[in-house]
């Protein structure tokens, strides 16, 4: 008799699954259930992925939180990384029809694989549950708990475990995502205090990882199976049921399965403790009939996908096209856009092209832009050194050089020592910067001295800070704030790092705080921005989560964290320009959203639903925002510029697109009266707030803008020239 052929891992698509989600084609179905579908799906250049959507119902019907959690589960995804976790390959929690792409694993559950096999042996639930509790770590390390870790999200793969579907994730201290009182989760794996609606903290991860574990070692759950009432009774409130546990596991699952989340190991204590003996690999240790599953796996991966499933007979016709009134069409007609890609710089730089499908839109005639009063040749280091104004110069940091120039005929005055961007800052009266140890300077330390220094000499440092090594590359001056200088710097006698506050009259520090040190891989300065503003100091960092900035505030006075965001993703450009008012600070990305200055919670969030237009996959769909009188403005997606109330988040105007370029949302606008200045695939374009229309566009590839209101004109920071333009 014939072999009886092994059931393949996909389902064939249906008839009314989409061909194409984001940049994927769609292969199969791997699984689908109330929240959404997941696909198989591979790119155009050969990648293949597990693509989970959305059902459109609930993506339609759902407010802001769903997606939140949705960006949430990308982001905790990414942080796993793909040793233990699966390698993240585009998202996009906004669209329509939200979706995530990630690598396929090539393995089963974990349910799955004790259903081939029986329960696993003990060396390979030690080792499963070491690799998990590596995994939960890194999550915990960047304040993320799973919450529904269970069997059927853990991956068996030849490699390792591989944890998944981190739908319902969420980071720490962050209450928005769940009702007071509601329990979120998979009864069976819950913690006690998951069960009672209660705050889900990392030793809850570690309760449900026992859970789990017990499961691998003996086929059944530590509460058994039922309805959920009565598995969060048990959850709460029995003794786990450890039949057919080995014995040697016992005490530490005892210990994890604790009622009281103080009495449990934490991870690492968890990782370091289930450590199976050396020697071998973990595909070693896995049964024949889950290495068989693999390999199946591994070989259907590049087999032709099933047909897709035709429609069913008795299905109604499509109903006829519904009549477009007259009005309707006309104003069809007037809002319509061909937005196409356009020739620009930085990552905005495109083939300039124009629709010859959309005959319907008119492009806006644009007057005449202002000659450039200057231009000035000379090479930028990167995107935070935007020209600042000094009394009555412009200073720029360029090619690490400090030069400073008369602002209105652009005559090089002096040019100083070489700085970092990240070393320099001004009141507006004077111009501060960290000074380099010298061979002189024995302890090393950190000092600011008062540029430019007088020909032939050096000024003395205005303060000197022992106690801090001023050697590292990734010390920072901050800001200036009237008598204060805040940094960031290295203890001079520990590998600590610290944000300080010290006295430029009195020279003396004033208060310092622990902070986290530098990332080993960070590709510039660790705090982005930071600002004074009327509740504290508020800093924008680099977050852990690649792509990703972290908000907090801190007392002036003390140095004390008031509050701090969890990290919060920004595709495209770090926002080195942090628009604030009174109450809020605005940013954007995904969307534009505002977060209350008193306690960091969102005020309010912008742009969920709306059209905005032809966008290239994978950049910003709002730009870095600037905020005046009252009006937060940011370009969104690849149509033009958007004006929001900037106290309840309410669109108050949007600009008629311009079809023959993108706007560029890396740049953030410059408000000059009533003219919004911003960059878009082929220059620096004007509007006006009165008219909403735009008036005029200057060829340029400048990436930074600062207005100079007091002689008039706007300065324009190229990669290799900073060229001032006078505005009426």
């Amino acid at each position: 008799m014939p072999a009886t052929p092994t059931p393949t891992p996909f389902t064939a698509l249906t008839h009314d699954d989409p061909t194409h989600v984001g940049d994927y084609r769609l292969l199969a179905r791997l699984g689908s259930g109330g929240m959404g579908t997941v696909y198989l799906a591979r790119s155009a250049g050969g990648r293949t992925v597990a693509l989970k959507t959305v059902h459109a119902r609930i993506a339609t019907s759902a407010d802001t939180t769903f997606r939140t959690r949705f960006r949430l589960e990308s982001d905790a995804a990414r942080i796993i990384g793909d040793r233990y976790g699966a390698r993240v390959f585009g998202a996009d929690p906004l669209a329509p029809t939200p979706w995530l792409a990630t690598e396929y694993v090539l393995g089963p559950q974990l349910d799955e694989a004790v259903r081939l096999s029986g329960p696993l042996p003990e060396p390979l639930v030690r080792a499963l549950g070491a690799d998990l509790a590596r995994a939960l770590t890194q999550l915990h390390n960047s304040a993320i708990t799973h919450r529904d870790l269970k069997p059927s999200n853990v991956m068996v793969t030849a490699a390792g475990p591989k944890l998944i579907d981190f739908g319902i994730a969420r980071a720490l201290g962050d209450e928005r995502l769940t009702s007071t009182g509601t329990a979120a989760g998979t009864p069976a794996y819950m913690s006690p205090e998951q069960a009672g609606g209660l705050d889900h903290t990392p030793s809850s991860d570690v309760f449900a990882l026992a859970a789990v574990l017990v499961f691998a070692a003996s086929g059944h759950g530590p509460f058994g199976a039922g309805q959920p009432a009565d598995l969060l009774y048990r959850v709460r409130y029995a003794d786990p049921d450890l039949t057919g546990v080995p014995t040697p596991l016992l005490p530490l699952l005892t210990r994890c399965l604790s009622k009281d989340p103080s009495l449990r190991p934490t991870t690492t204590e968890l990782a370091d403790a289930l450590r199976p003996a050396e020697g071998g690999t973990f595909a070693d240790l896995l049964p024949h009939p889950v290495l068989t599953d693999i390999a199946h796996r591994t070989t259907a991966v590049w087999q032709a996908p099933p047909p897709r499933l035709p429609a069913p007979a008795t299905q109604p016709p499509p109903p006829a096209p519904r009549a477009i009134s007259r009005r309707k069409l006309l104003t069809l007609t007037l809002t319509g856009t061909a937005a196409a890609l356009a020739t620009g710089g930085g990552l905005w730089t495109y083939l300039a092209t124009k629709s010859r499908e959309d005959t319907s839109t008119t492009k806006p005639s644009l007057g005449q832009p202002p000659t450039p009063s200057w231009k000035t040749s000379i090479a930028d280091p990167g995107p935070d050194a935007a020209p600042l104004r000094v009394g009555s110069e412009l200073v720029l940091v360029a090619g690490l050089a400090v030069n400073a120039f008369d602002p209105t005929s652009g005559k090089l005055l002096w040019q100083g020592p070489d700085r970092a961007a990240w070393s320099v800052a001004t009141d507006g009266k004077t111009l501060y910067a960290l000074r380099p140890p010298t061979s002189d300077d024995k302890t090393k330390p950190v000092a600011i001295e008062v540029l430019p220094q007088p020909s032939g000499k050096k000024n003395p440092p205005v303060l000197t800070l022992p106690s801090f090594d001023g050697t590292p590359e990734d010390t920072q001056l901050l800001c200036i704030a009237a008598d204060t200088a805040y940094m960031f710097a290295k203890s001079a006698t520990t590998t600590q790092w610290f944000l300080i506050a010290a006295s430029l009259t009195t020279g003396r520090e004033l208060w310092r705080q622990q902070t986290v040190a530098p990332f080993a891989d960070s590709p510039g300065p660790v705090i982005i921005r930071a600002k004074p503003v009327m509740t504290g100091l508020l800093l924008c960092r680099r977050s852990a989560l690649k792509d990703s900035v972290t908000f907090s505030l801190h007392d002036a006075s003390t140095g004390k964290q008031l509050w701090q965001q969890p990290p919060i993703p920004t595709t495209g450009a770090l926002p080195y320009h942090l628009a604030t008012d009174d109450t809020h600070v605005y940013l954007g990305s995904e969307s534009l959203q505002a977060l209350r200055l008193t306690d960091g919670t969102p005020a309010w969030s912008f742009g969920t639903g709306r059209d905005m237009g032809k966008k290239p996959y994978g950049f910003r769909r709002y730009g870095i925002p600037t905020v005046a009188d009252g009006v937060v403005y940011a370009v969104e997606g690849g149509r033009s510029l958007v004006a929001v109330d900037a106290r309840t988040g309410a669109a108050l105007w949007t600009e008629p697109p311009v079809p023959d370029a993108l706007p560029n949302g890396d740049v953030a606008p410059a408000v000059y009266g009533t003219l919004v200045l911003y960059m878009d695939g082929t220059g620096l374009r004007a509007v006006d707030t009165l008219t909403h229309r735009p008036l005029w566009r200057y060829p340029t590839t400048a990436y930074a803008l600062t207005p100079d209101p007091a002689a008039q004109r706007i300065h324009a920071r190229e990669e290799r020239q900073t060229l001032a333009l006078p505005l009426p």
